[in-house]
């Protein structure tokens, strides 16, 4: 007997169309830059676009909110996401997102990207 296949994820959202973001199966996330180097995370149907800033540097490590390394600040920049019509969110990441998607754990991508969306 063949077993039903269906995604867990697509049956809650047509059935519980209310259900909040937070509460959804872990869907497929993607982490990556575009040609025009700005950062995106998506989790079907939800996205986030983050725009790098130039920044005028510094010597002090930082910590990639993503992954949770610590780097050179050579290795970080900084990002940000419009909350609201007149408020930014910064955010410190690793240059290298293929590298940082290593390290990064799904459920803190999710967090970032709920996050942007609980705060706009």
């Amino acid at each position: 007997m063949e077993e039903p296949t269906f995604d867990l994820r697509r049956l809650i959202l047509e059935l519980f169309p209310g259900t909040p973001p937070e509460l959804w199966p872990l869907g497929e996330l993607h982490y990556f830059r575009d040609a025009e180097r700005r950062v995106w995370i998506e989790e079907e149907p939800l996205r986030l676009v983050m725009e790098p800033i130039e920044e005028g540097g510094g010597r002090a490590p930082a910590v990639c909110e993503l992954c949770h390394r610590h780097l050179s600040r050579s290795a970080v920049e900084f990002v940000r996401y419009q909350v609201g019509e007149r408020h930014f969110r910064y955010l410190c990441i690793c240059k290298e997102t293929q590298e940082c998607a290593r390290y990064a754990l799904p459920h803190r991508l999710r967090e970032v990207l709920l996050r942007s969306i609980i705060s706009s």
